[in-house]
């Protein structure tokens, strides 16, 4: 089974080492005035998409979706790992039973600015190898304050 999640922060940053660093990271919901459109300065979300190790990745498309919108804000193609790294995995799975059981794959979207246009849900979905059913990564939900 094919999965995924994603983190929704105000910035991304890159660390030394190859960590990254979430700056202002939203539970869940975000609270926004009661007038539309409202535009966020930044906003960013970083998505992790996992697939067994049996099943390769040849093609990940991942899109973000406004409130009530059906077309995405926005569609950014993700670089799966190699066939040859994801060959190795399998392969390696074989060997040693303990070995991860899925192949990540990750990719940060970064909005500058975000114009949202109505409350409810901002969906984060993903296409594998051009299916037409998406697998959804997360959503964040957008409420007016009182």
């Amino acid at each position: 089974m094919r999965f995924g999640f994603s983190i929704f922060c105000d910035d991304i940053r890159a660390e030394p080492g190859g960590k990254l660093s979430f700056i202002g990271c939203y539970n869940g919901v975000i609270f926004v005035p009661p007038r539309f459109p409202y535009m966020l300065n930044k906003f960013c979300i970083h998505m992790h998409i996992y697939s067994p190790a049996t099943q390769p990745y040849s093609s990940i498309v991942a899109r973000c979706y406004g409130p009530g919108q059906e077309e995405p804000l926005v569609e950014e193609p993700i670089d799966p790992p190699s066939e040859e790294e994801q060959a190795a995995l399998t392969a390696h799975l074989e060997k040693h039973p303990e070995a991860p059981l899925y192949i990540k794959a990750g990719s940060s979207l970064i909005f500058s600015p975000l114009r949202i246009f109505a409350p409810g849900l901002l969906r984060v979905r993903a296409s594998i190898d051009h299916a037409e059913t998406e697998i959804p990564l997360g959503s964040l939900r957008i409420e007016t304050q009182s």
